[in-house]
């Protein structure tokens, strides 16, 4: 199997242009959002990630867990090439105080963990500058 064309760069970019659209849609649709991922496959294919099968309403961190321990398995198994997990956060200061965090990971090169710094109320849906912050490698050892 080939792997897909472009460079990593272009791979974690292709599975944020898929990620934050769901978030955004997500939040505006219901003011907030469970965590969720996607995933590029060698070939250059993406597909969502499972992100919770129980049966309980769970909490974020478990759906998140799930999530993680979903795409380490199969990272384990060398079917991914790219990796892409969405959670909510809170932000400690300026006039954003939400955020969706998108952590990129990729086989070949160091994560990158992007912020987009939201508000949402009856007035609407209105983000903030996006930045990055550290990254951890959670899916290739």
């Amino acid at each position: 199997m080939t792997d897909a064309p472009g460079n990593p760069s272009d791979h974690m970019r292709a599975l944020l242009t898929v990620l934050l659209p769901f978030a955004r849609d997500t939040i505006s649709e219901h003011g907030e959002f469970y965590p969720f991922g996607a995933t590029m496959l060698p070939d250059g294919e993406l597909q969502t990630a499972a992100t919770w099968e129980g049966g309980d309403r769970p909490s974020a961190d478990e759906v998140l867990e799930a999530v993680r321990v979903s795409l380490r398995a199969r990272a384990d198994r060398d079917e991914l090439l790219a990796t892409g997990v969405v959670a909510g956060v809170t932000i400690e200061t300026g006039s954003f105080p939400l955020g969706i965090r998108v952590e990129l990971e990729h086989r070949d090169v160091d994560p990158v963990t992007w912020v987009v710094p939201y508000r949402s109320d009856d007035a609407g849906y209105e983000e903030g500058e996006p930045f990055t912050i550290a990254a951890e490698r959670r899916m290739w050892d």
